[in-house]
């Protein structure tokens, strides 16, 4: 017979975003399992007590150690500022989905729709983007998060009728999506204003400069996400034959020996394990508004087939990010016989942090798009100073 198993403690929960205050203490608790030896043969009586006393303080000893182990392996779970604030973050550098920023300076109107990711992560290097997702779960709290802005319309009139070189656009996005172990409730709306500083010029009809606009605007962005956080499993053996059998002699010994054979932990299979497998849910609560500053131009080329964008731009940002942990599970000892019955141990894991946006945050822009008339698609590409980026695509009429 193989080792023994005190059952795998899986977390399943399901966390309502605000309903567990912001920035509470994060705790791991949990009751152990108990014992009982349910074979009635009146041969056990005199020992039944002290067998299952021992039986009982080595799991109990073995579920608190392995409760030891996972408040150790989730330390970094216990205050998230840094992780609230780069999902915070995240979430204000994906506000320019739908971005018109490589056709500003059109004739009429302009209606656009598109998505954009933004991610914030602890490094420059862009080869870090791809591991954000695994040091969140290894790591717990860190200087990371990822954002995801959707704009199903953003329209943009030609304000001339107010002032010459005046451009005005209302954007608007929602949607609520779940995937597996992934859930997401999204919102953004805003307006903005733009304002033509230099005309467009034209070279030849092959190359066209799209003067350069200054623009400026107010945007709110919501995103609720529920998100399965699985760390490694813990593992910590219970000896109970050598937890039985300690300070036993003769009859008693023997009488245990045989006690502890009838209930399946033989001399081949002494032990069991606690196996805890912390599985819980993260559930983020961000909303940022941002007001953006920028300065962007474009050229396009082969009477607008290319279209290249570049820019610099600043953004201030406010809001806040909030954070719940929140896991509870039941575990129990499984068991090859009959005889042996382990009542069930609740492990809870619960906790909060709460932070805001970083306030200022300077970009550069660039973007490469393609035009087919008034029909035009674009791939605007944002990088944040201090390791933050955005990407996106956006998919236009503007004439």
């Amino acid at each position: 017979m193989g080792k023994r198993t005190v059952g795998s403690a899986a977390l399943a929960t399901l966390v309502l975003l605000g309903a567990v205050p912001a920035g509470h203490a994060f705790s791991i608790n949990g009751t152990a399992p108990t014992v009982e030896f349910v074979n009635s043969n009146p041969v056990y009586a005199p020992i039944k007590a002290d067998v299952q006393a021992k039986m009982n303080a080595e799991v109990k000893s073995a579920f608190d150690t392995t409760l030891v182990k996972t408040r150790t392996s989730l330390a970094g779970f216990k205050d998230q500022k840094e992780l609230a604030q780069g999902f915070g973050n995240a979430n204000a550098y994906s506000t320019g989905s739908a971005t018109l920023q490589g056709f500003q300076n059109y004739s009429l109107f302009a209606v656009a729709t598109g998505l954009m990711v933004g991610v914030q992560a602890p490094t420059t290097s862009f080869s870090y983007y791809n591991k954000i997702g695994d040091d969140i779960t290894k790591k717990g709290d860190l200087y990371a998060g990822l954002g995801v802005g959707v704009s199903f319309l953003n329209v943009g009139v030609n304000a001339k009728f107010l002032y010459p070189g005046l451009y005005l656009n209302a954007k608007y996005g929602a949607f609520d999506q779940k995937i597996k172990d992934f859930n997401m409730k999204f919102s953004v709306m805003g307006v903005g204003a733009n304002y033509r500083l230099l005309e467009p010029k034209s070279f030849v009809g092959l190359v066209k400069w799209r003067g350069v606009s200054l623009g400026t605007g107010f945007y709110v962005q919501s995103d609720k996400l529920n998100m399965k956080i699985t760390p490694d499993s813990l593992t910590t053996p219970a000896h109970f034959r050598a937890a039985v059998l300690s300070g036993s002699t003769g009859a008693d010994s023997i009488a245990k020996e045989s006690m502890l054979a009838d209930m399946g932990y033989g001399k081949n299979d002494p032990d069991a394990n606690v196996i805890l497998n912390p599985t819980f849910n993260m559930g983020l609560d961000v909303t940022t508004m941002t007001i953006p500053f920028d300065a962007a131009t474009a050229v396009s080329l082969l009477w607008g087939v290319f279209n290249i964008t570049a820019g610099m731009g600043f953004d201030l940002n406010f809001g806040s990010s909030k954070i719940v942990l929140e896991g509870a599970s039941k575990a129990k000892i499984t068991s090859d016989t009959t005889k042996v019955v382990f009542s069930p141990a609740t492990v809870n894991i619960d906790g909060s942090s709460k932070n805001s946006p970083s306030f200022g945050r300077l970009r550069a822009m660039t973007g490469l798009g393609l035009g087919l008339g008034p029909v035009k698609l674009d791939i605007p590409l944002i990088y944040y100073f201090n390791s933050g980026m955005a990407i996106g695509l956006t998919a236009a009429v503007v004439w």
